[in-house]
């Protein structure tokens, strides 16, 4: 056999493996791609309904917080002599309006008992989104609240020692 001739089949044998190699690096790629795109999914599955039944709890517990703040705003407001003020009737009003606010949070919630099982990335990506919109909402309405809570009850520490204050200023006039 001359030595062109051998050159020549080593050049198509060397070829067709590398065409097999080729043909396998592209199917083995595109299971890989296509596995890889069910992780994703399945990421997205598992964030949602953590996201969800932790957003169905804070939801749950939003009104609670309401009439817990306007208990103890209405309260310390009473023990200051500053029920009837016009400051406390715009905290009313505004308490008014994110009670309603939480209530169509509340009965909203039934939007999150979906079954997200067969949706596909991208369905699962927008309902993310949407939920990581509601759980923003909630965050901030229920925060403005355990604010005011804390802020009720550095009124009352003050009230205290204004009340000690006074009843010590009393005993110390006595004697």
């Amino acid at each position: 056999m001359s030595e062109t001739s051998w050159l020549a089949y080593t050049g198509a044998v060397a070829g067709i493996i590398g065409a097999i190699t080729g043909i396998a690096g592209a199917v083995t790629g595109y299971y890989a791609l296509r596995r890889t795109s069910e992780l994703k999914a399945l990421d997205l599955r598992v964030d949602l309904r953590r996201t969800e039944s932790t957003l169905r709890v804070d939801i749950q517990d939003l009104v609670p917080l309401l009439e817990r703040a306007k208990r103890s705003r209405t309260r310390l407001a009473a023990a200051q002599g500053r029920y009837r003020s016009g400051a406390i009737s715009q905290w009313l009003v505004e308490w008014d309006a994110d009670l309603a606010e939480a209530n169509s949070l509340v009965s909203g919630s039934s939007v999150l008992d979906v079954d997200c099982t067969d949706f596909a990335e991208a369905n699962l990506e927008l309902r993310l989104l949407a939920v990581h919109r509601l759980r923003d909402q909630v965050t901030r309405l229920s925060k403005k609240y355990i604010d005011a809570i804390a802020e009720d009850d550095r009124g009352r520490d003050h009230l205290r020692e204004d009340q000690r204050a006074f009843t010590q200023a009393r005993l110390e006039g006595k004697k």
